[in-house]
């Protein structure tokens, strides 16, 4: 039996290629890719207290963003 590997992004294989393909040539654009919602910050500043950076606490918040924003989809 294969060993499933974890995703390198999480909430993104929720999302069809279409979608994905979308939201990142919007995100290289600069373009809004959506709100960050109200915890993004708190999710953000704790994160960024276990892993040791203020960048590994957005890369954390940001992952649950994609994470609801595929929640919201289904």
């Amino acid at each position: 039996m294969a060993k499933k590997v974890p995703s390198k992004h999480p909430g993104m294989e929720m999302l069809t290629k279409k979608e994905r393909s979308s939201l990142a040539k919007r995100a290289v654009a600069g373009k809004d890719i959506g709100k960050k919602g109200k915890q993004f910050s708190k999710i953000a500043a704790s994160a960024a207290e276990q892993y040791g950076s203020e960048e590994a606490g957005a890369r954390v918040a940001a992952a649950a963003m994609m994470k609801a924003r595929a929640a919201r989809k289904k």
